[in-house]
């Protein structure tokens, strides 16, 4: 169905402080890229199992697993400790298009 799948992943750096301000927000694609930037080598990502909701069908929700195997590789999307605000951000933007798409 696609090239590669990305996933956008709240995880903590190793030196972040406690709490909700020391998420981050990282993108972590299946295949990691090479030096020409094309799907290359497998990334240590996987999906466990498929959650299952009411009423609710062809859902992408899943469950997750990173780094068994020696560890994921995630890139920093934004900056350090502010996952949190990018997801959100990210979330209203996607609330307003469906608004939007819904008003015509």
């Amino acid at each position: 169905m696609a090239e590669n799948i990305v996933h956008l992943v709240l995880a903590r750096l190793p030196d972040a402080p406690p709490g909700v301000k020391g998420i981050s927000l990282f993108l972590v694609p299946k295949f990691l890229p090479d030096t020409a930037g094309n799907p290359a080598s497998r990334n240590d990502c996987q999906v466990v199992s498929l959650e299952h909701k009411l009423g609710i069908h062809a859902s992408p929700t899943c469950v997750m697993s990173y780094g068994d195997n020696g560890g994921a590789v995630g890139y920093l999307v934004g900056a350090e400790n502010q996952g949190l605000a990018c997801m959100f951000k990210m979330m209203n933007n996607a609330r307003l298009a469906v608004g939007l798409q819904g008003w015509r």
